[in-house]
């Protein structure tokens, strides 16, 4: 920048001395000229086309040539004054750019040294919620087998007692699975619960599973409704036992009028999906977006009425994501029209139509 600011200076001064220097020699070599084609050669002094030919060429020429440097000079002069701030405001800019810099890596290293913090009690939450969830496993085992003990002997307890038997077992298994919930997410959520996925052929999984709820629940009709012929789906067993049993239990809890809970197989693409539909109470079209996130229930007239902790649904999402599957769920929100979560699942590749009844 110096040594540019050097060369406009240069020819600045260049300029200047030439404004003035270019039309006196213009000058003199028109007079001389004039004065030796008209005195010398004509002999003809200060006659009309003399003075007018100096006129043009001695005076109006040097001055106007003088003008126009002038106004070059000018031009030169405000071209670098204009530079001379152009370069300011760089210099500003660059030291305004250079501060922000400053300043946003100075966050950015605190938001790092943030996240680091976050992720270090995240990691220590999820090892206090494993471990307490061990510790709580052992106790609940020894709980839920002499409940079982006890229960043995049931018919021989007064009424009243036998009352307060199913109540222990009840809030036993809800506890216990609750436990187990919490330590299966903890897993997932760490990566240390990795399903091992298989064909599954639905037909007779699906009605296996379901069989001991088809006839123990009195106020409500499970049915089950898969074709022979259905492509086997790549998943893991056991994992998607829970998945189905989570839903098909919401069902049950968010249908307080009983009636149907129908649970359907079908293909739709390279897709195998499993629908769970009931008649119940719904689920509000706001609350459907939030319905899979961790401990989130939806807020409705029946849930003081139903027990629940929130992590179902949010546990059922992250088993069937880690088996490349997708949940969701349809509802209109009104009573009476109920719900419907569906699950898609991979289909198994190397599935054979022919394969369905010897799985059958």
């Amino acid at each position: 920048m110096e040594t540019q600011s050097q060369q406009r200076h240069s020819i600045i001064r260049v300029l200047t001395i030439v404004q003035w220097i270019l039309p006196i020699i213009l000058f003199f070599l028109a007079a001389s000229f004039e004065l030796g084609e008209h005195i010398i050669y004509e002999h003809d002094s200060l006659s009309p086309a003399f003075i007018s030919e100096m006129a043009i060429f001695g005076v109006i020429g040097p001055v106007t040539v003088w003008m126009v440097l002038r106004w070059v000079r000018r031009n030169q002069k405000q071209l670098e004054i204009a530079n001379i701030q152009i370069y300011e405001m760089n210099a500003e800019l660059e030291g305004r750019v250079a501060e922000r810099t400053a300043e946003l890596r100075d966050k950015n290293q605190k938001l790092k040294e943030a996240n680091e913090e976050l992720q270090a009690l995240d990691d220590l939450k999820s090892d206090f919620v494993s471990l307490v969830s061990h510790e709580l496993r052992a106790p609940l085992t020894n709980i839920n087998g002499g409940i079982e003990l006890i229960a043995r002997h049931k018919d021989k307890l007064p009424e009243r007692k036998q009352a307060v038997l199913d109540i222990l077992r009840d809030e036993s298994e809800r506890l216990t699975h609750l436990v187990q919930n919490i330590l299966d997410v903890s897993l997932l959520e760490t990566g240390k619960l990795q399903p091992v996925a298989g064909p599954i052929a639905l037909s007779p999984f699906l009605n296996t599973l379901l069989k001991s709820r088809m006839h123990t629940q009195n106020y409500y009709t499970i049915t089950v409704n898969a074709p022979h012929g259905l492509p086997a789906a790549w998943a893991d067993e056991t994992h998607l036992a829970d998945v189905v049993i989570n839903l098909v239990d919401n069902s049950i809890k968010y249908s307080p009028d009983g009636g149907e809970i129908s649970v359907t197989a079908q293909q739709a693409d390279d897709e195998i999906i499993i629908a769970v539909q009931d008649r119940g109470i719904g689920i509000p079209p706001y609350a459907q977006k939030h319905l899979f996130k961790q401990f989130y229930r939806a807020n409705n007239n029946n849930n003081r009425e139903v027990y629940g902790h929130g992590l179902g649904l949010y546990f059922c999402r992250k088993l069937i994501e880690a088996q490349n599957g997708k949940i969701w769920v349809e509802s209109s929100g009104a009573p009476g029209e109920g719900s419907t979560f569906s699950v898609s699942l991979p289909i198994c590749e190397l599935w054979d139509d022919n394969d369905a009844d010897t799985l059958d």
